[in-house]
């Protein structure tokens, strides 16, 4: 049997549901990026699929089905929403390193190589403050990228004051820190008008010069600074992060060379080590930068001082260090944020110009007998710091990776048996052994 002819309105209707799958495969296609570029195959075929159940649909169904068809298809408007929720766009724009901007969405919550991801949920109600002792060289740069991540939509945090900003920080809780004079800069800390700090999340650094701000005036009113957000269903997070004290001060000697009294010259590491200045390099960042002591005076108010932290991480295992942030916060854990900041970080680990290649010659292995028994007197004070964060860290994440492939830094087996080469106590052996394996 003949089929039955088809009216010219249900024709024109197929015609019509055909260009437009047509056309937004179209500006799938064109709009494609590299960073959309994997979810536009299976976006395409969903259409396309879309397409054959509504052409099977009309064979069986009059005009005023079809109708309700297409009045029941959302309405797609852009490319973007394919892979965005509408209210996204809408969003204001997020406030990162007190500078208002205008967010690219880079933070990876909403997009993956494979397709559209789940949209992580928002955070908690409460307001909160995370107060990062940044000491250099320890990883502190890398967790203002985590923290900066979490202002791109859909934003996680209301803003992030870097350590020169922290004045805006100030601003926010004047009455608690009038020896800072705090005063809101509109252009510094971007907006006309502080933020409320009763419903707001920031983040705020405390690096360099600043770090004496946290020691002199932050600590004295932190108890206070406490109560005040707890009596507002919110939370006070200071974090802060220590390194393995050998490569602490290897690193850092590259990255600020000590230069010779005419300044034409980087001070040769062994005679560096030799002259006492290298001594106890993070046990003083926790008091002040004061001048090195002799043998280990000021290390137990530098531990006592370690102990004032709610979370302690490790340089070679920062993920977990985030996650516990993310908790304490009442953030949903969001690896893809993580890992794209983590990923991204990248600086130069080395002085520039000539001063910066002669400091970048000198590596723990060139280093003899005499000089590895100033590099184990310049770090033994520090061991005991590092003991402490280590048994602080918080524990590893449970993921498909092993723990020693998340937490092991880079050439751990050449740091490992340069760091076994020096005497040290057999607690902090164990404790090292533990944290990233001997091999």
């Amino acid at each position: 049997a003949a089929p039955a002819p088809t009216s010219p309105h249900v024709a024109l209707q197929r015609a019509a549901q055909r260009v437009t799958t047509a056309v937004l495969i179209q500006q799938v296609i064109k709009s494609n990026s590299p960073r959309r570029r994997g979810g536009v195959k299976s976006t395409v075929l969903d259409l396309r699929l879309r397409e054959r159940r509504q052409r099977r649909s009309l064979q069986d169904s009059s005009d005023h089905s079809m109708l309700a068809i297409l009045s029941t298809t959302p309405a797609v408007h852009s490319s973007a929403e394919l892979y965005e929720p509408a209210a996204a766009a809408t969003a204001p724009y997020p406030i990162a390193g007190g500078v208002a901007r205008r967010s690219t969405g880079g933070g990876g919550a909403t997009r993956g190589r494979r397709g559209p991801r789940a949209v992580v949920p928002p955070a908690q109600p409460g307001p909160s403050v995370v107060l990062l002792y940044h000491i250099e060289k320890t990883g502190g740069s890398a967790v203002m990228k985590w923290l900066k991540r979490q202002t791109h939509a859909p934003s996680r945090l209301a803003a992030v004051y870097s350590y020169s900003q922290t004045s805006c920080f100030f601003a926010l809780h004047a009455d608690l820190f009038p020896g800072m004079e705090p005063r809101w800069r509109d252009k510094l800390c971007g907006g006309a008008a502080p933020l409320d700090w009763r419903s707001s999340k920031v983040a705020v650094e405390f690096h360099s010069y600043s770090k004496g701000f946290f020691l002199r005036s932050v600590l004295p009113a932190l108890g206070a600074l406490r109560r005040r957000y707890a009596e507002a269903n919110g939370t006070v997070v200071a974090v802060t992060s220590i390194r393995e004290p050998a490569s602490h001060l290897l690193s850092k000697y590259r990255m600020w060379p000590p230069r010779t009294a005419d300044r034409t010259h980087a001070v040769p590491l062994p005679a560096w080590l030799a002259s006492g200045e290298a001594h106890s390099l993070q046990s003083r960042a926790l008091l002040s930068e004061r001048p090195a002591l002799p043998g280990c005076e000021g290390l137990t108010e530098a531990r006592a001082r370690l102990g004032q932290f709610d979370i302690v991480g490790v340089t070679h295992c920062l993920r977990p260090l985030l996650a516990a942030i993310e908790e304490r916060l009442g953030l949903p854990h969001d690896p893809a944020r993580t890992g794209a900041a983590l990923a991204a970080y990248h600086r130069p680990q080395h002085w520039g110009g000539a001063i910066g290649r002669e400091a970048s010659e000198w590596t723990a292995s060139r280093l003899n007998a005499t000089g590895r028994r100033h590099l184990g007197d310049a770090t033994r004070c520090d061991e005991s710091l590092y003991s402490d964060a280590l048994r602080r860290q918080p524990p590893p994440l449970e993921t498909k990776e092993s723990v020693k492939t998340l937490c092991q830094p880079p050439a751990a087996a050449a740091q490992w048996r340069i760091w076994q080469s020096i005497p040290r106590a057999a607690e902090n052996t164990t404790l090292m052994s533990e944290a990233i394996g001997s091999g």
